[in-house]
């Protein structure tokens, strides 16, 4: 049964039929990788008798939950067992058992895994086929903080594979990609789809929610239908009032930055903030701190646009300006309750904080955030 996009009600449908793509499993090789992935989903564990046990739900709610527990084995200093319990009967069979090695990243211990769990898919009312299983691939991961010993375990998983399927649009094939980006094994408006005339091309695709557009040779189709469990997904042409490029140009976020003067120099960042805070007593000036890691995509887009722009350069004249990679100072990220990347902290001169912001700045609002 195909499920109604509840956005859609709301408007009239054109009078062309809805095109019916049939949709199949699909889980990535070493060449495919998608442009856009769910975000990770946690599942917390308990400590029993040395292991870690939990539970994570995919598909029905009715469908009985999936046990995970993590063990060591004998001798192990960190987790390298991962047990799935993949046929959902309360125990775990040796196929049931994941191993792997630990690696240290970031003064960090990561024990990773790559596992295939079959979600219950009852029968199709629409073509008749029979109930089965569909494969739900996914990747999981612990990572045990030796500087945070009473730190509450999770188990962090998330999906690497998506749904895919074939049709003929305006007389020519094309591609559509639907995922699950709820992590709940359903499908519905909250999840993502993309179009693209060649299959490569849903791998460069941007994400866009089954309640959104997308776009295909300069024409808008949206999603009219979709069912629970990935087997179709419906949808039409439609007239959204505006063109692809009128659209991007909208949407294009970092516009106003990218047109911001360019200083001849970018503000200067020093890296030691008991220095600064020092200096800017002596000097009575305020310290920015901007916490960031080596990993934060936003991090790099104000490095590259926002803290080289004139405008920031100007309204930071008088402040010390600090970077602290959060990987290396986790006693500050702390002492200053920094809970994202980037934070941006601004002090005055003994140290007090001013206030704060968390997440990309535009110009525009670097230079409020540094307002005297």
């Amino acid at each position: 049964m195909l499920l109604p996009l509840t956005l859609l009600l709301l408007a009239p449908l054109p009078q062309a039929e809805p095109i019916t793509a049939t949709l199949a499993p699909r889980a990535p090789d070493e060449s495919e990788s998608l442009r856009w992935s769910p975000k990770a989903a946690s599942v917390a564990l308990e400590r029993k008798e040395g292991a870690l046990a939990g539970s994570l739900r995919l598909g029905a709610s009715e469908a009985p939950a999936v046990a995970v527990r993590l063990e060591k084995t004998a001798g192990a200093a960190r987790f390298d067992v991962l047990c799935l319990d993949l046929d959902r009967d309360g125990r775990f069979d040796a196929s049931e058992r994941l191993t792997t090695t630990p690696k240290e990243t970031r003064a960090k211990w990561w024990s990773s895994f790559d596992s295939e769990i079959p979600v219950p898919v009852p029968e199709d009312p629409a073509t008749h086929a029979p109930a089965g299983r569909r494969p739900y691939p996914l990747s999981l991961w612990f990572v045990e903080d030796p500087a945070e010993p009473d730190a509450k375990p999770a188990l962090r998983w998330t999906r690497r594979g998506w749904h895919e399927g074939q049709v003929t649009l305006d007389g020519k094939p094309a591609f559509v990609l639907v995922n699950d980006m709820e992590l709940d094994g359903r499908f519905d408006q909250r999840d993502a789809w993309a179009l693209a005339r060649e299959r490569k091309g849903l791998f460069s695709a941007e994400a866009r929610s089954l309640e959104t557009h997308v776009w295909l040779d300069g024409k808008a189709w949206r999603a009219v239908a979709v069912d629970p469990h990935g087997r179709s997904l419906a949808f039409e042409s439609f007239d959204p009032g505006i063109t692809e490029a009128e659209e991007k140009a909208k949407a294009d976020l970092y516009a106003p930055d990218r047109a911001a003067p360019r200083a001849k120099v970018p503000l200067a960042f020093g890296h030691d903030l008991a220095a600064a805070l020092e200096r800017a007593k002596r000097e009575k000036k305020r310290v920015l701190v901007d916490f960031e890691t080596t990993w934060c995509g936003p991090c790099k887009v104000m490095d590259q646009l926002v803290y080289s722009a004139q405008p920031v350069v100007d309204a930071a004249r008088e402040v010390i300006a600090v970077k602290l990679d959060g990987d290396e100072h986790r006693d500050l990220v702390k002492r200053y309750k920094v809970e994202g990347y980037p934070t941006l902290i601004l002090l005055d001169a003994d140290g007090k904080e001013l206030r704060r912001g968390s997440g990309y700045h535009s110009v525009v609002e670097m230079v409020a955030l540094l307002k005297p």
